[in-house]
C-alpha cells in the first residue's frame, strides 16, 4: 500500500527534498534573472500604494507579530492588486490539494496548499510572523514542494514566500532534471524598507507567466 504523508511531516530541510526529488539548485547566475534584471518602473499610483501598505503595516507591526490572515489582509492582498493579479488575464486558485510522488513508488506526500496560485505557474506562500524565530528561508522547502507538484513541467515556475516582515522569490525548471535558484531576501520591515523592488518583481514575473 502507498504510504501518503504530510510534506511537512516528511520534507525536514531543503537538503531532504533535494535528495528525495533529484533537486539541484542552478549554477548559472542568469538562470533567476527575473528577480534583477531590467526590471519595470513603478508610477506614482504604484509608488503610492507602496506607500500605504507599508504605513498600514507599521501600524499593526507594532502591536506584535502577525498572524498569517493579517499578513494576507494588510500586505499581501494588496501588492498582488497592485502587480495587476486580481485582475484578467490572471486567474487564481487556493486552496486545494496536492500529491507529489517521490522516488520511492510507495511514498507519496500530500499536502493542502494555503496559498495562492496564479495562473498554476506563480505560488505565493505565506507564513505567519508568529514564527518569524526561523528565517523565511526555512520555508523554501514546503513551497518548492508545492511548486514540483505543477501540471505544466515543461515551463519555468515562479514562487515567492513571505513572513510580512520578509520576502524571498523562487524559479524552478525541468529541463532534465529539476533546477532551482532564489533571490536575496528583501525586507519591509525597516524604515528604508524594500516594498517596491517587491512589487517591481511581482510585475516581472507576471509578464513571465503569461508567455
Amino acid at each position: 500500500m502507498v504510504s501518503k504523508v504530510g510534506i511537512t511531516e516528511t520534507i525536514k530541510s531543503l537538503n531532504d527534498l533535494r535528495s528525495r526529488c533529484n533537486l539541484s539548485q542552478a549554477e548559472d547566475e542568469l538562470f533567476f534573472k527575473e528577480w534583477f534584471e531590467e526590471l519595470p518602473e513603478l508610477n506614482q499610483e504604484e509608488k503610492a500604494g507602496v506607500a500605504r501598505i507599508k504605513q498600514r503595516y507599521d501600524y499593526h507591526r507594532v502591536n506584535g507579530l502577525l498572524l498569517e490572515g493579517t499578513i494576507n489582509l494588510l500586505v499581501v492582498s494588496p501588492i498582488l492588486e497592485l502587480a495587476g493579479f486580481l485582475d484578467p488575464p490572471y486567474s487564481i486558485r487556493s486552496p486545494y490539494g496536492i500529491y507529489l510522488e517521490l522516488e520511492d513508488p510507495e511514498e507519496t506526500i500530500r499536502g493542502f496548499v494555503d496559498t495562492l496560485v496564479i495562473q498554476e505557474k506563480l505560488w505565493i506562500l505565506v507564513v505567519e510572523s508568529k514564527r518569524n524565530s526561523i528565517p523565511v528561508l526555512s520555508a523554501l522547502p514546503q513551497l518548492l514542494g508545492y511548486m514540483l507538484t505543477t501540471p505544466h513541467p515543461t515551463l519555468p515556475i515562479f514562487g515567492m514566500v513571505t513572513n510580512g516582515d520578509e520576502f524571498i522569490f523562487l524559479k524552478l525548471t525541468f529541463t532534465n532534471t529539476p533546477k532551482y535558484d532564489v533571490s536575496r531576501i528583501f525586507s519591509l520591515f525597516p524604515r528604508r524598507h524594500e516594498l517596491g523592488e517587491v512589487l517591481q518583481i511581482l510585475k516581472q514575473l507576471g509578464k513571465a507567466i503569461l508567455l
